[in-house]
């Protein structure tokens, strides 16, 4: 068994929250490669929709668009829409251009967007839906080079509206992407489809706990890293406590970047390695899935609700973590590649790393790392290394 098939069977075990393709992701649905007013949505004119096909002929090797260099014979057919965004095109693209696809470039309104719009503006206000070019083009912007351009950013304010959200993209099928500060390289707060933005919402996903000395505190996505280092900074001179306490992953852009990310990222740093990122030192969370289910970890009656609740995507986990066990060479394997940093693809060690008698924690686990893909983590307690 390889990793992408160990990805396929994570993938099968969390569609048993609901038949079907899945409703929302970080960038395809659940099924598929991981990466979700009153009235009709707005949309953008046409004239700005407009996108320039760039044909791989030899005609075309002189062909620019802006300061691209240009494209040579034997390149794929690809599209630049208004916003710079690049996608393929196909042979029967003409044939195809209304037809939805969860594919970059193809996410086509059909409808469904609409349908979205119209059911969301129940509880959200039209304010915090924007789809002009401009709006859509600043919020869809990331740290990274790649560019999709979402149809619609949503300003979320609280756990509650995730959860109302979430079983709405699922049943329309409209895949959603979470941001917080989108410091990340490598995308994973692009989308094509529906923006949910978190960050810079006022006081909304930026709440906290500091439990005892400070060597755990509770925070909730919307914190910037190094916002948690100077509360704790504080937290220790205000009463005299002993110890300096620090969270543990210290990545480079820890005074930008937020809980979100560097949960659904599984950060680490230059100087924290592996013991003390994001996998090692979170201590419990309270997850969102994908049809409005809120487990809370930390919560034994959470726990064992979601066991009733989703028995089967726990069974699903235990069967897959019970073959992965059963290979020997297949677990030395994991737990060689994750005793080094690894902050990509989707935390497999915790296949190995926990008893098949606690699913709960096995998916806890894989919800590090994971970018979104297999639901939306809200506050979550870390246990804080000694800083120095």
């Amino acid at each position: 068994m390889g990793r992408n098939q160990l990805a396929r069977g994570l993938h099968r075990a969390f569609q048993a929250l609901e038949p079907g393709e899945r409703g929302f992701t970080s960038r395809a649905l659940l099924g598929g490669r991981a990466k979700i007013g009153a009235g009709a949505a707005r949309t953008v004119p046409s004239a700005q929709q407009a996108s320039l096909v760039v044909p791989a002929t030899k005609e075309a090797d002189d062909v620019h668009h802006g300061d691209a260099t240009p494209f040579r014979g034997g390149a794929p057919q690809v599209a630049f829409d208004h916003f710079g965004a690049i996608s393929m095109v196909t042979d029967d693209a003409e044939d195809e251009k209304l037809a939805w696809r969860n594919e970059d470039g193809k996410r086509h309104e059909d409808g469904r967007y609409a349908a979205f719009a119209e059911e969301i503006s129940a509880f959200i206000p039209k304010d915090r839906q924007f789809t002009d070019p401009v709006r859509t083009f600043a919020y869809g912007t990331d740290a990274s080079f790649y560019r999709l351009n979402p149809k619609l950013v949503v300003k979320v304010h609280s756990e509650a509206e995730i959860q109302r959200i979430l079983p709405i993209a699922t049943r329309l099928k409209v895949p959603v992407t979470f941001r917080a500060a989108g410091t990340s390289l490598s995308g994973q707060a692009v989308t094509d489809s529906v923006l949910l933005k978190l960050s810079h919402t006022g006081k909304n996903f930026r709440n906290y706990t500091i439990h005892g000395d400070g060597s755990q505190i509770t925070v909730e996505p919307g914190l910037i890293g190094g916002e948690i280092n100077k509360i704790l900074a504080n937290h220790k001179t205000k009463h005299n406590h002993p110890v300096q306490y620090k969270i543990g992953p210290d990545p480079s852009s820890i005074d930008s970047c937020m809980v979100g990310g560097m949960v659904s990222n599984n950060s680490s740093g230059m100087c924290c390695g592996v013991s003390q990122n994001t996998y090692h030192t979170l201590q419990d969370m309270r997850v969102v899935f994908a049809d409005g289910t809120v487990l809370d970890t930390a919560d034994q009656a959470s726990r064992d609700a979601f066991l009733k609740s989703h028995k089967d995507l726990c069974d699903g986990i235990i069967a897959l973590a019970a073959e992965v066990q059963q290979d020997r060479l297949l677990t030395n394997l994991i737990r060689r590649k994750f005793s080094i940093k690894c902050t990509t693809g989707y935390s497999l060690n915790a296949l190995v790393d926990f008893p098949l008698s606690d699913p709960i924690e096995i998916i806890k686990r894989l919800m590090i790392g994971s970018e979104g893909t297999f639901g939306f983590v809200a506050p979550a307690p870390f246990n804080t290394p000694p800083a120095g």
